[in-house]
């Protein structure tokens, strides 16, 4: 809760019974800035904010907090009708809107609409990276209006359920529920590129390539994190170089020919191969058979499927080839993975 004035953050404390409304006030302040301070570090579910505040106007404080990428509900305060104010908050997709003095009806409704707009968004509909597009995109619907806030994302996936992220200046994490992964985050900001350059530590996770309009792009993000996880790879920073993995990945099932894939995109073969090394760290048929060998130790592991079925699903047609890589990649046999 934040407002300049002593009496009215009373007021506001004690218009109703928030506890019994299922909040609890982690906060009061009267100075803007130290508000602004604590919204970063500790990013509560609601803020209740003054318009009309020296320093820092209550439009201000929200403007500067969907900057850093902090995705509270924000409902703002008002002494008398402000139509302009009203309208800015509408830009920066406040929840609510409330005058003083505070009638204890008006607060409650507000109160109820804060609870469904946080259940909505803490519900996780569980994404699965082989589902058709439209699917997907009709699952995420529920996120449309964080998705809004933001320019663009990536998505990060990791096998460990207890893993922890914290968010770093300019992001907000959206926790996202994906089969088969123990935990998905998709991160959203409004430089996403920077953001993944920044990504705090990728050992471990499956991290697509930063998109624009991620509403659009969320089919995309779940292949790319998905084959970036079981495949054990990072995408390069070049855009044409993570477009030809992910065709990789997406083919490696396929009798992949050097000279046609270079074909395919419209380069010789010497200049394909030094392009993805430059933009990839290893040759072309090295991360080739990389992504095969590790998508079967995935397979391996999670699924029931017979060995010599994953041999085949993974490109290799000659088992005994296969068996001879596997060895040499994951230093122990696929007999032994399945074990």
């Amino acid at each position: 809760m934040i407002d300049d004035e002593p009496w009215a953050l009373e007021g506001l404390a004690e218009v109703i019974d928030w506890q019994a409304a299922g909040f609890s006030i982690e906060g009061r302040f009267t100075d803007p800035q130290e508000a602004f301070a604590f919204l970063c570090e500790n990013q509560p579910d609601v803020v209740f904010t003054d318009i009309r505040m020296p320093g820092i106007s209550g439009v201000e404080l929200i403007s500067m907090a969907r900057q850093r990428g902090i995705g509270c509900e924000f409902v703002l305060i008002s002494a008398y009708e402000d139509f302009k104010a009203a309208q800015q908050a509408i830009l920066l997709d406040v929840c609510g809107y409330v005058l003083k003095p505070y009638d204890p009806e008006e607060i409650g409704k507000v109160a109820g609409i804060l609870r469904k707009h946080l259940k909505g968004r803490n519900a996780l509909p569980q994404l699965d990276w082989q589902d058709p597009p439209e699917l997907t995109l009709k699952k995420a619907a529920a996120w449309e209006k964080e998705f809004r806030r933001y320019t663009g994302g990536f998505l990060c996936l990791h096998e460990d359920p207890d893993i922890s992220l914290e968010p770093w200046e300019g992001v907000q994490l959206l926790p996202l529920s994906v089969k088969g992964a123990g935990k998905s985050f998709l991160v959203l900001s409004n430089d996403a590129r920077s953001a993944l350059a920044a990504f705090p530590c990728r050992e471990g996770w499956g991290v697509s390539q930063a998109h624009a309009s991620v509403e659009e792009n969320l089919p995309v993000l779940l292949k790319e994190a998905w084959y970036a996880l079981q495949c054990r790879f990072h995408f390069s920073a070049k855009d044409l170089v993570g477009e030809i993995q992910l065709y990789l990945c997406e083919n490696m099932g396929e009798d992949l020919i050097l000279g046609q894939i270079a074909q395919h995109y419209h380069f010789s073969e010497p200049y394909f191969c030094v392009l993805f090394k430059r933009g990839a760290g290893v040759p072309v048929m090295r991360f080739i058979q990389l992504v095969r060998v590790n998508y079967a130790a995935y397979l391996i592991r999670a699924t029931d499927k017979r060995l010599q079925e994953i041999s085949e699903q993974v490109g290799f047609n000659n088992y005994s080839y296969f068996g001879k890589l596997f060895k040499k990649y994951q230093g122990i046999t696929p007999e032994s993975c399945r074990e």
